[in-house]
C-alpha cells in the first residue's frame, strides 16, 4: 500500500480516538472547573465573611473602648468632687445617704434603680419612693462606730447629684457607684442594701488595686474584674480611682461598677448578620487539672440576663456550660493561644457540632476578649447560586465543544486526504539523499521548495554536509594528533641502578598541553637521568604542536659548555631551546614552563634549571619538611636572550623528587575549594615507603576521590623519582 493511503488512514483512524478522548477530558474537565469554581467562590466568599466578623469584633472593641473613656472622665470627675467635699467636710447638701440597712436588696436579682429603687427595710424604717428617687446608701464593716460612720457618709452627700447624673447619663452601662473612704464606709448610689455579714469595701479587689496604685505613686483608673456583687451576685467590671486628701495621704477610692451584659450589647452586634451570630465574653483561664480554656463571663447562649447564674467560678470544673469549646481541638488550641498574642483574629472551626467563623477582639484591658462565631451555612445561599452559574456555562461550552469536534473530524479526513501526497514526495527525496550519504557521498543536495518544516529541514541538510565532510577530516586530524602525542611522551621509564622512576600524563582534551620525558643522558662521569616537565599555555591542538617543538628542541639542543670534556649542561641546553622557541612562537602569545632536572645515580646529585614551572619537591620520609628546587628563570618563548642558571642539591637514599602540574593542585571539587599542595604533598608522605608507581597511583586516586566523578579542567602530569 502506497505510503500516502498509510498516512491517510493513519490519520484518519489516530482522529478519531483523540478525539473521543479530548472530548471526554473536556467534558470532566468542564464539570470539575465548575466545582473547582464554586469552592473558589465558596472560599472567597468564606474569606470575606471571617474578614468581616473580625472587624466587626474589632470595630466593637473600638465602641467599648470608647465608652470606657468617658467612663473613665466621670470617675476622674467624681473622685474630684469627692475630694473636695471631704476637703470641706461636707456642705450644702444635694441629696440623701441612708445608712444600707433601711433599704432591702434589689428586687429578683435586677440592679438598684434610681426611681423606686429602694424599698422600706423590714420594721417599717425606711424611706419613701420620692426620698428613694435621691437617696444613696452606706455601709460599714463591723465594729465600726454608728455616729462616725453616718458622719463620714454625710460629709459625701454633695456627690449625691453627681451620682445621680452619671447614673442617668450612662444608664446602659453604669450599675452602681460610689466613694469609698479608707475608715471603710462604702457610699453606693442608687441605695441598696443586703450585704452579706462582715462585708468590709476594704477587701474588694477594686479597692487593694487602687489603693496599690495609690501606695505606688501611679495615677491612673484600675480596672477590676469581672467579679461577682456581693449582693446581687451579678457579674460586673469595677472602674476605681483613688485620690488623695489635702495633707497627701489617700483619702479615697471612688468606683463605678458595669454590668457585663451591658458591656456586651450582643443584640447591636447580631442586628449587623443574623440571629445565627452568637456572642460571648470570655477569658482565658487555667483549666483544673493543666492546660487552657476559654472561661465564659457572658454569653447569648447562656441563662440569666447577663448570660450567667448565680456565682459560679473558673474553679468550678464540674460546670463545662461555663467553658467555651469546639470539638476541633487542634485548631481550638490555636485559636486561644492566639488570644495571648495577638489583639484580635479569626478561623473555622466547629462549634457543637457545626462549623463555623470564629473571630475575636480585645474590647478593653486585661484578659478579657470578644469572641464572634456565626454559623459557615450563611454563605451557602452564595456559593449555591455560583455553581447554579457555572453549570450553565459549562453546558453551553459542552454543546460547542461538540460542535467544533465534527468539524475537526471532517477537516481531518480531507486534510489526509488532499495533502498526504504533498507530505510524502519530500520525504521520498530526503530517504533518497540519505542514502548516499551513507555510502559516503557528501556532495549530495536536496532542492525542493516548501513553505513549511520540510523547507527549513532540506536546508538544514544541505548546510549540514559540508561540515559533516569538515568535521570527519578534523576528526581524522586529532586521532592522527593524538597518536603523534603519545608516541612522544615517554613510554617505560628507563632503568637506572638506585633509582626507581614513574610518570603519567592525563589530558583534559583530545590532546593536551603538558610535557614531560625521562631519559639516561651520558655525561663525563657517568649516565645521568633527565627528568623534565613542562606545561604549555592553553589545550588543544595548538598546544599540543608546541609541545611537541619543545621537545624536539630540547632533546637536539647540543650547545657547547664549560663543564669537562665539553658535554652540554642542563643550563646551556634549555638556553639553546629557549632561543630557538622564541624565534618561533614570540610573537603568537604562546610560551611554556618547564623544570629540567639531572640526578646523578650514585651520588644523588641533583641539577636542575628553573624556567617559569613550579618548583619540584625533595620529600623525606622522616617527617622533614619537604625541601622546594627553587630558581630563578622565565618561561620558554618569551625573551630569547634569557641565559638560565643552573641549581644543584642532594636526593639522599630513601628520599623522593616529585615534580607536577598546576592541573594536580589547582583541582577543584563541586563546592570550589581547590585541591592543593599541602594535600598532595600529604598523600606522597603516606605512601613514601613504596614504589615511585604506587606513590603515583596513589596520588591519581586521592585526586579522583576528592573530584568525585567531575571532568579534570586542566591537563594533569606528574613525575615521581625514588632513591633506592
Amino acid at each position: 500500500m502506497k505510503l500516502r493511503w498509510k498516512l491517510f488512514f493513519f490519520l484518519l483512524a489516530f482522529s478519531l480516538l483523540p478525539l473521543a478522548v479530548v472530548t471526554g477530558i473536556h467534558r470532566h474537565g468542564t464539570r470539575q472547573m465548575g466545582a473547582a469554581i464554586a469552592d473558589e467562590i465558596t472560599g472567597g466568599i468564606s474569606g470575606i465573611v471571617a474578614t468581616e466578623l473580625t472587624q466587626t469584633a474589632k470595630d466593637y472593641a473600638v465602641v467599648m473602648g470608647r465608652s470606657k473613656n468617658a467612663l473613665e472622665f466621670a470617675l476622674d470627675t467624681l473622685a474630684r468632687d469627692a475630694a473636695s467635699a471631704l476637703a470641706r467636710g461636707g456642705g450644702d447638701h444635694g441629696g440623701v445617704i441612708l445608712p444600707a440597712e433601711m433599704f432591702g436588696p434589689p428586687e429578683s436579682g435586677n440592679p438598684p434603680s434610681p426611681v423606686g429603687g429602694a424599698r422600706p427595710a423590714p420594721e417599717g424604717g425606711g424611706s419613701s419612693p420620692e426620698e428613694g428617687a435621691r437617696a444613696a446608701s452606706w455601709v460599714a464593716p463591723p465594729g465600726t462606730s454608728v455616729e462616725a460612720a453616718a458622719s463620714s457618709a454625710r460629709s459625701l452627700e454633695p456627690l449625691v447629684p453627681l451620682l445621680q447624673d452619671m447614673s442617668v447619663r450612662f444608664a446602659d452601662a453604669v450599675y452602681s457607684s460610689g466613694v469609698a473612704l479608707p475608715s471603710g464606709v462604702f457610699v453606693a448610689y442608687p441605695g441598696y442594701g443586703g450585704f452579706p455579714d462582715g462585708f468590709d469595701v476594704r477587701r474588694q479587689d477594686w479597692y487593694l488595686a487602687a489603693a496599690g496604685a495609690f501606695a505606688r505613686g501611679e495615677d491612673r483608673v484600675e480596672w477590676s474584674g469581672p467579679a461577682f456583687d456581693p449582693v446581687t451576685r451579678r457579674k460586673v467590671f469595677t472602674l476605681a480611682r483613688s485620690f488623695a486628701g489635702p495633707d497627701g495621704s489617700l483619702a479615697g477610692v471612688a468606683a463605678v461598677r458595669v454590668l457585663l451584659p451591658r458591656v456586651l450589647q450582643e443584640s447591636e452586634i447580631s442586628s449587623q448578620w443574623s440571629k445565627a451570630l452568637r456572642s460571648f465574653l470570655v477569658a482565658d483561664v487555667d483549666i483544673p487539672g493543666g492546660g487552657k480554656g476559654l472561661w465564659v463571663w457572658a454569653g447569648s447562649e447562656e441563662g440569666g440576663e447577663d448570660g450567667m447564674e448565680d456565682a459560679a467560678r473558673p474553679d468550678d470544673p464540674a460546670d463545662l456550660r461555663h467553658w467555651l469549646a469546639s470539638e476541633d481541638t487542634r485548631r481550638f488550641a490555636a485559636f486561644a493561644e492566639g488570644m495571648g498574642t495577638q489583639s484580635s483574629g479569626a478561623t473555622v472551626m466547629t462549634y457543637r457540632g457545626e462549623e463555623c467563623f470564629w473571630a475575636y477582639a480585645t474590647p478593653i484591658e486585661g484578659r478579657l476578649r470578644l469572641v464572634l462565631i456565626l454559623p459557615t451555612s450563611v454563605v451557602a445561599p452564595y456559593a449555591e447560586e455560583a455553581r447554579r452559574d457555572v453549570a450553565d456555562t459549562a453546558g453551553s461550552l459542552l454543546a460547542t465543544a461538540g460542535t467544533a469536534s465534527a468539524v475537526v473530524l471532517l477537516a481531518v479526513a480531507l486534510g489526509a486526504l488532499f495533502g498526504s501526497k504533498a507530505v510524502t514526495t519530500p520525504l521520498d527525496m530526503m530517504i533518497a539523499a540519505w542514502k548516499r550519504v551513507a555510502v559516503g557521498d557528501f556532495a549530495v543536495r536536496l532542492d525542493f521548495r516548501t513553505r513549511d518544516e520540510r523547507a527549513d529541514l532540506a536546508r538544514a541538510f544541505n548546510e549540514t554536509m559540508p561540515k559533516l565532510a569538515d568535521h570527519l577530516r578534523l576528526r581524522e586530524s586529532l586521532e592522527l594528533a593524538q597518536e603523534v602525542q603519545r608516541n612522544l611522551l615517554p613510554g617505560k621509564p628507563p632503568v637506572l641502578p638506585g633509582l626507581d622512576v614513574s610518570g603519567i600524563n592525563l589530558s583534559c582534551d583530545e590532546t593536551g598541553g603538558d610535557y614531560f620525558d625521562y631519559f639516561p643522558l651520558a655525561r663525563e662521569e657517568g649516565t645521568v637521568l633527565v627528568a623534565v616537565i613542562g606545561d604549555v599555555t592553553g589545550h588543544g591542538v595548538p598546544s599540543a604542536l608546541l609541545m611537541a617543538t619543545a621537545r624536539a628542541l630540547l632533546r637536539a639542543s647540543r650547545p657547547g659548555c664549560a663543564s669537562p670534556g665539553g658535554v652540554p649542561c642542563a643550563a646551556a641546553r634549555v638556553t639553546e631551546a629557549n632561543l630557538l622557541l622564541a624565534d618561533d612562537v614570540g610573537d603568537s602569545g604562546r610560551f611554556m614552563t618547564l623544570f629540567w632536572t639531572e640526578i646523578d645515580p650514585r651520588t644523588g646529585e641533583v641539577r636542575w634549571v628553573r624556567a617559569g614551572h613550579d618548583p619540584a619537591w625533595i620529600i623525606n620520609p622522616d617527617g622533614e619538611a619537604p625541601r622546594e628546587l627553587v630558581g630563578e628563570g622565565l618561561p620558554l618563548g618569551i625573551m630569547p636572550d634569557y641565559v638560565y642558571r643552573e641549581y644543584a642539591d642532594r636526593l639522599d637514599p630513601g628520599r623522593i623528587l616529585l615534580m607536577g602540574t598546576d592541573g594536580i593542585w589547582e583541582a577543584r571539587d563541586a563546592s570550589g575549594d581547590m585541591y592543593g599542595k599541602d594535600r598532595f604533598l600529604a598523600v606522597v608522605r603516606r605512601h613514601a615507603g613504596e614504589t615511585a608507581a604506587e606513590i603515583r597511583d596513589a596520588i591519581l586516586a586521592d585526586l579522583s576521590a576528592f573530584k568525585a566523578g567531575l571532568s579534570m579542567e586542566d591537563d594533569v602530569t606528574l613525575v615521581v623519582v625514588k632513591r633506592a
